[in-house]
Formats: structure tokens, C-alpha cells, sequence
């Protein structure tokens, strides 16, 4: 097992794992920029109807400072969201990394272990279980 693994650890920078790497990352930060946006325009709908609601009950003479906090709040929650993003791109792109597993286990096969049939022939349906 330690042997096929350092087999594809060696065959990393090959283009079809390149291309593999570079699907996985794209759509990582597509996820992500979309995720990004959706919680956005909450935050951005969450703070419209709180600043709503407290001009109400402050008054008019606390406008000022309420559009002040609610920057400062728009702030930190995108610098929240920035680095919360950094943290969770090497989890999300693995994630999306696992859907073309097939393919870079093709191309181990193809590469190291031309003689034997492709793995996908092997593949039999379980029988029915008996209940």
C-alpha cells in the first residue's frame, strides 16, 4: 500500500493531475464565492432590519452613531468571513477533489500498472440479500 501510494505521490505534478488539481481549486472558490455572497446579502438584510428597528426605539438624534456601529459591524463581518474562508478552502477543495478520485486513480493504473485491466471491470453488482 506505502508502495502505490509513493507511486502517485511521484506522478503529482503529472498534467492529468494538474488538470485534476486545478478543477478541484476552481470550483472550491466557486463554492465558496457563492456561499461568500449568500451570507452577505444576509448579514446585509439582518443589519437593514436591525438599523430598522433601532432608529425606531433610539430616536432620530442616534442616527450618526448607529450608521457608525453598523460599519464597523459590516466590517468585521467581512474580515470574519475572509478568514473563515481561508480556513475552510483546504477542507472544501478535498471535498470537491473527492469527486474526480476516479480519475486519478485511471491514471495511477494507466501509468504504473499498464498490463492488468481497468479496475471498473472488476466491479460486480452485489447479489440481492435474502430477508
Amino acid at each position: 500500500m506505502l508502495d502505490a501510494a509513493l507511486k502517485a505521490l511521484a506522478q503529482m505534478f503529472s498534467p492529468p493531475f494538474r488538470t485534476v488539481l486545478l478543477k478541484s481549486v476552481g470550483l472550491a472558490i466557486l463554492v465558496l464565492t457563492c456561499f461568500g455572497i449568500a451570507l452577505q446579502r444576509l448579514f446585509a438584510w439582518l443589519a437593514a432590519q436591525g438599523a430598522g428597528y433601532l432608529e425606531g426605539v433610539t430616536g432620530p438624534g442616534m442616527q450618526t452613531p448607529l450608521h457608525a456601529l453598523l460599519w464597523v459591524l459590516a466590517i468585521m463581518a467581512g474580515l470574519r468571513a475572509w478568514a473563515c474562508g481561508r480556513v475552510i478552502m483546504p477542507a472544501v477543495t478535498a471535498f470537491v477533489a473527492s469527486f474526480f478520485s476516479d480519475e486519478i486513480a485511471a491514471e495511477v493504473e494507466h501509468v504504473h500498472y499498464p498490463a492488468d485491466p481497468p479496475a471498473s471491470r472488476f466491479r460486480r453488482r452485489a447479489p440481492p440479500s435474502r430477508a
